[in-house]
């Protein structure tokens, strides 16, 4: 079936996690959300994916590259 859902789990390194992380803040930083809303975003288990990220990065890595993220795009504002 074609619109069956299949999830696929590949390994990953300290690096291409990074990657990752760099690709949520980013997009959801262009979207408009703040620190506090992005840093909720891979704190809450809910969202499995960063919050995996948080958890073999650590929060302070995280917020690191959070604050790089919204320093770049943090400033756009669409109306």
């Amino acid at each position: 079936d074609p619109n069956m859902l299949v999830g696929v789990e590949l390994p990953a390194t300290e690096e291409t996690t990074e990657e990752m992380v760099y690709v949520f803040a980013e997009e959801f930083a262009r979207m408009g959300f703040d620190k506090e809303k992005l840093m909720r975003i891979f704190s809450r288990p809910f969202y499995a994916g960063a919050h995996q990220a948080y958890l073999q990065l650590g929060a302070k890595r995280i917020e690191e590259i959070v604050d790089e993220c919204l320093g770049i795009w943090g400033r756009t504002s669409f109306k």
